[in-house]
C-alpha cells in the first residue's frame, strides 16, 4: 500500500494470516527492491508459531501480486529455502488477494487523519493502529471475534463463555421481567454429555 508521508511516499508492506486476519508483520519501506521485501519476509517468517523443535506448526502459502520484490529470484530463494509456497495474484484481479486487501482498506480508513510529519511518526500511528486491529478488533467473518484468538488461542473456548454469558444475562433479564424481588428462578445448567 503507497502511503505518502511528509511529502516522501512509502511503502507499507504487511504480511496476514487469512485464516485468523491476524497481521503477522509489517514494515514502512522507502522502496520495494528485492532485498526490503526479501528482508521483511524473513522477518515474518521468523514470526510465525513453531513446535518445540523450532518447526513452523503450519506451511502457510505466500500470497502476493506480482510486482518486482515478489517475482524477484531473491524473494523465491528466501521461500524456497523455507520450503514455503508462493502464489501469485493474477493482474488485475484484487479479489484474489481480499483478505489483505480489505486490512488495507480499514488501514487506510484510520490512516485518512494522520498528519505525520516524518517517518517516524507514521511509523507510531500505524503500530498503534495495527495493534488495535490484531488484538481488540472485532471481525464479522470470525464471529465477532479478534484476530489474535484465532491466531494464538481458543476460539471455541471464548464461544463457550460468552454462551454462559448470555444465558445468565437472559436469566437475569427474565427476573427482573417478570418483577420477582428474590432470585428464585433457576439457571439452567447446561447439558453434560458423557
Amino acid at each position: 500500500m503507497y502511503l505518502k508521508v511528509g511529502g516522501q511516499q512509502y511503502y507499507l508492506i504487511a504480511f496476514i494470516d487469512e485464516y485468523s486476519r491476524y497481521l503477522v508483520h509489517w514494515e514502512l519501506l522507502s522502496s520495494m527492491d528485492a532485498s526490503a521485501v526479501s528482508l521483511a519476509a524473513q522477518k515474518a517468517i521468523e514470526g510465525l508459531p513453531r513446535d518445540s523443535e523450532g518447526k513452523l506448526l503450519r506451511s502457510p502459502v505466500i500470497r502476493s501480486d506480482n510486482g518486482s520484490g515478489y517475482i524477484s529470484q531473491e524473494f523465491g530463494s528466501l521461500l524456497a529455502f523455507h520450503g514455503l509456497t508462493h502464489h501469485r495474484i493474477r493482474p488485475h484481479c484484487p479479489e484474489e488477494n481480499g483478505v489483505m486487501e480489505r486490512a488495507n482498506r480499514t488501514l487506510r480508513e484510520s490512516l485518512e487523519d494522520l498528519e505525520a510529519s516524518n517517518r517516524y511518526e507514521a511509523e507510531e500511528a500505524i503500530r498503534k493502529i495495527l495493534e488495535h486491529y490484531n488484538l481488540h478488533r472485532l471481525h464479522s467473518a470470525l464471529g465477532f471475534k479478534a484476530p489474535i484468538v484465532y491466531y494464538r488461542g481458543n476460539p471455541a473456548e471464548i464461544e463457550t463463555k460468552r454462551r454462559e454469558k448470555l444465558r445468565a444475562a437472559r436469566h437475569r433479564r427474565k427476573e427482573r421481567n417478570l418483577q420477582i424481588r428474590q432470585s428464585t428462578l433457576f439457571l439452567d445448567t447446561p447439558q453434560s454429555t458423557t
